[in-house]
């Protein structure tokens, strides 16, 4: 562990005599620390393969310390062509043994490592390794965590806060993440070791995952053009920041000094209203030109103690909350201050007190941001169907006007229809209840959603019929989608029946309506059943 670090390095080696991997060699930060873990179990010269998921520093900055200490003779690093083009710049001179040109797998003595490409995640040329002896993925960012916890192992679904903050951050979109955790779940799994925060023991993998599957990601991105929330992403920095130096120190006075620092450096905000219970800690960021000023004297609801007097300064006001019945002291508030102060000994006593759980609390900004989140989320039932999740009809109409419209040049951008039917549906449900028959539904749109390009619009269009619209393509793209989603369909989860679809394609022509476009995919789809089903139609 790197004292004070949220962002820990993790390096992993899997003892295979003289052809022993190092699985994200490390920070130059750790390199000694590695080095002597690895030789107790195996000489460093027995490290014949380093596995490097990314050219971070965090993975190749202790390459040099492990070549000057002595690795395998033939030592490789192995590695992806693109992370190639920059790991090369380290100056390191190992050679570099390229994953792809390798069918993506390193056969070793009692296993064989697959490599598993995970491109934007969060680097273009990011990848995983997979070894199906120990049914262990390492997996480089994904899933990593910020945490100060020492645990080796998360613990419960409450790491969870740990991976969200990483992830928001540092992966670009939450469908680039959901595609590949898609793929994810196709692997036996005992155990994910990222290369930040703790190793994840089965029982928490699918959980994770399913929650990961609906987070927002690429944050600074969305930020750009919201206000609200690059609010409140720096107040998040603000309270993280709280959280750790309240693990590391018990003198409350740091912690106002760090808010006060934060508040002009990070939020550009003249005050901050804070306040705080024995149990909990709240905290409240003001603009400057909502805030009206701590008041001169307590608010009727706070009493004040230690000596009758409140801890006072520039721009500063500072009491303790007591119990109106018993006269206990509860908490303390510290109201409108713009730097730092010295605090008592007494005063450090009573608040030191305060517990380490921290909570953002920007109420202005955050009823705002409910009430929209809110209209947002009935506005996205209306749209989408419940059982699968895809676009249902009502939402074909907004749709139209979008990709309907004509473009700067005067012309109709490129668009393919996609008609999807599950053959021999009816059977299904006949014959193995409605139950399954709503999975095999869902099953169809999950291999739908991961087929597709984030741009693409996928509907529930009817009963086991689905409709794709998909833009700025030609007909061979469009083909080549619908094999996608028919191969993968076909690829059915174990404790279903067999499942195949059949598709109709078909390309708009200039001036063609939405409703003639649909109705010669579904010509196209007919054509398809015809000739036998489990197979693609076309109309051109």
């Amino acid at each position: 562990m790197i004292p004070d670090d949220r962002f820990q390095c993790h390096a992993y080696l899997i003892e295979q005599g003289d052809q022993s991997v190092l699985i994200d060699p490390g920070s130059a930060l750790i390199a000694d620390e590695i080095i002597r873990k690895i030789e107790s179990i195996t000489p460093l010269s027995n490290v014949r393969w380093l596995v490097c998921s990314h050219a971070d520093p965090d993975i190749i900055g202790a390459l040099p310390a492990l070549v000057a200490r002595g690795l395998h003779p033939e030592a490789h690093i192995a590695t992806f062509w693109r992370d190639e083009a920059l790991i090369i710049h380290s100056g390191t001179p190992l050679p570099f043994w390229r994953i792809e040109d390798h069918d993506w797998q390193l056969p070793l003595e009692d296993r064989t490592l697959k490599f598993i490409l995970t491109p934007y995640l969060h680097f273009a040329g990011a990848f995983c390794t997979y070894d199906a002896t120990s049914e262990t993925l390492f997996s480089s960012d994904l899933f990593g965590g910020f945490t100060l916890d020492p645990s080796l192992f998360a613990s419960s679904i409450d790491y969870f806060d740990a991976i969200r903050a990483f992830h928001e951050h540092y992966m670009p979109s939450r469908e680039i993440l959901t595609h590949t955790l898609e793929e994810f779940r196709n692997l036996p799994m005992k155990r994910i070791a990222p290369q930040h925060g703790q190793v994840i023991p089965e029982y928490l993998i699918v959980p994770i995952m399913d929650s990961l599957e609906t987070l927002e990601c690429g944050i600074y991105l969305m930020a750009r053009n919201d206000p609200g929330l690059r609010f409140l992403l720096n107040a998040n920095h603000v309270v993280q920041g709280v959280v750790d130096m309240l693990i590391r120190s018990t003198r409350f006075s740091e912690v106002v000094e760090h808010l006060s620092a934060m508040s002009a450096e990070v939020l550009h905000t003249e005050y901050l209203e804070l306040w705080a219970t024995r149990d909990d800690l709240v905290i409240q960021f003001e603009h400057a030109d909502g805030f009206r000023g701590h008041p001169a004297t307590p608010p009727s609801n706070v009493q004040q103690v230690l000596n009758g007097a409140a801890v006072s300064a520039s721009n500063q006001f500072l009491m303790p909350i007591t119990s109106p019945s018993s006269g206990e002291v509860t908490g303390a508030v510290v109201l409108g201050f713009a730097k730092a102060t010295t605090l008592d000994s007494p005063t450090i006593t009573v608040l030191s007190q305060l517990g380490s759980l921290v909570e953002v609390g920007l109420e202005r900004e955050m009823i705002t941001r409910t009430a929209q989140s809110e209209r947002a989320a009935w506005h996205n039932r209306a749209m989408h169907d419940p059982l699968t999740g895809l676009l249902n009809r009502t939402s074909l109409v907004d749709t139209f006007r979008e990709l309907f419209g004509i473009d700067e040049s005067g012309a109709q951008p490129p668009l393919a229809a996609l008609m999807i039917d599950i053959d021999y549906f009816k059977k299904v449900n006949d014959n193995y209840g409605h139950v399954v028959g709503d999975q095999v539904l869902q099953h169809v749109a999950r291999s739908i959603a991961t087929s597709i390009r984030p741009s693409d619009l996928a509907f529930r269009y009817g009963g086991e019929e689905f409709l794709l619209l998909l833009s700025g393509i030609d007909l061979n793209g469009a083909i080549a989608a619908a094999e996608r989603i028919r191969s993968r369909t076909a690829l059915t989860p174990e404790g279903l029946p067999p499942v195949t679809i059949s598709v109709g394609v078909a390309l708009r022509r200039d001036d063609e309506d939405p409703k003639a476009l649909i109705a010669r995919s579904d010509e196209a789809l007919y054509t398809a059943k015809r000739r036998g089903r489990d197979q693609i139609g076309r109309d051109e």
